[in-house]
């Protein structure tokens, strides 16, 4: 399938507007609720998930017209998300918005991105570093950084083992690696982001579940 193109959302007066900058995309996203941000987080966040759009169309529920939040795909899948309970949008064009039949489709729920809520909050504080700094990482930034993770480290050991580079590109730089999947941690889906937090070395290929 090719990837679908987001389409306009009529913009009332009373509407919340989140605009932020994606890495995985490298443009400018705007959602409506804060469960779409917290949505737009985890997805951009899952490194085994490589392209996707929001507002992507229409999908068909209980043979309803349903906007879909999210299109997403991962390596071998491709998937259409409804978050449950979400404001409701409306295109902003006259012109009919695609609809996706006989889509793969998720419904997620309140209750699934609240079981999430530490790990996106923590997204929400890694996701500046990499849109502000990510332009100054080099290659070899990265490569010297990734060579420290050879077993757990804890991000302030990280940054003050390579002392002869600013400790904010070192900080950006692992979370550069957390984004492309060379690093996890499960400190992250437990406690705020702090310099004790602990990264590792990913093993095994990127082939996580969607939502």
């Amino acid at each position: 399938m090719v990837m679908p193109s987001p389409i306009e959302i009529k913009r009332f007066p009373w509407m919340r507007r989140l605009s932020f900058i994606s890495p995985k995309l490298s443009r400018l996203l705007t959602l409506f609720s804060y469960g779409s941000f917290n949505l737009w987080a985890f997805i951009e966040s899952h490194p085994a998930i490589t392209r996707f759009c929001e507002y992507p169309g229409y999908v068909i529920i209980n043979d309803q017209p349903v906007l879909a939040t999210f299109w997403v795909q991962g390596h071998d899948h491709q998937q259409f998300l409804v978050l449950e309970d979400d404001i409701q949008l409306e295109p902003e064009n006259i012109i009919p918005a695609p609809t996706f039949r006989d889509a793969s489709i998720h419904i997620v729920t309140q209750a699934w991105l609240a079981s999430h809520q530490q790990w996106l909050n923590n997204w929400h504080r890694i996701n500046p570093y990499i849109v502000t700094n990510g332009r100054f990482i080099t290659p070899q930034i990265l490569d010297a950084t990734a060579a420290l993770f050879n077993r757990p480290i804890a991000l302030f050991d990280a940054e003050h083992a390579l002392h002869r580079i600013d400790q904010q590109l070192v900080r950006t730089a692992v979370f550069m690696l957390l984004h492309q999947g060379r690093l996890t941690s499960d400190d992250l889906t437990k406690k705020p982001l702090s310099g004790a937090t602990l990264f590792f070395p990913t093993i095994g290929e990127l082939r996580g579940n969607l939502p």
